[in-house]
């Protein structure tokens, strides 16, 4: 608690201060760049995301984030994905839903395939798996922004 009298600083005018510092910084992160230019630029293809669902057997969801942080995201990345977000359901034991983004559908089939086929893909994946098996159902659905979309 800051004590009375320190510079001219009481604690709501900080916390005031440090809200606002707080909201700029989320307003510079979901405006887009065009939008804060005098200058108008040519706008970009917006990028091809595909959300994932992935199922485990059960009591197997703690093996697949493993597998996750200490393998697959770094191949995603290798292999021309970008990683956006991975998340857990709240009331769910067994379910990993996440995002990735690719420049299109031929970028994403491409990148895919060399996933798939690399040997550090299938070292780790034998690897993850010697437990047994993992992953039960993998859904997998391609979407692109709207037009009103704070993330293009």
């Amino acid at each position: 608690m800051l004590a009375r009298g320190m510079g001219s600083c009481t604690w709501k005018t900080c916390l005031v201060w440090a809200f606002a510092a707080m909201a700029g910084g989320w307003l510079a992160t979901c405006l887009p760049v065009q939008a804060l230019r005098a200058e108008s630029t040519p706008a970009k293809a917006p990028k091809l995301y595909e959300l994932r669902t992935y199922t485990t057997l059960p009591g197997r969801l703690d093996a697949l984030n493993k597998r996750f942080r200490d393998h697959t995201t770094k191949l995603f990345a290798k292999h021309g994905m970008t990683n956006v977000i991975y998340l857990t359901p709240v009331k769910s034991e067994n379910t990993l839903v996440y995002l990735i983004a690719h420049e299109n559908e031929a970028a994403a089939a491409a990148s895919w395939k060399a996933f798939r086929e690399d040997p550090e893909w299938k070292v780790a994946r034998e690897a993850s798996e010697a437990d047994g098996k993992i992953v039960e159902k993998v859904e997998s659905v391609y979407l692109t922004p709207t037009d009103y979309s704070a993330m293009k």
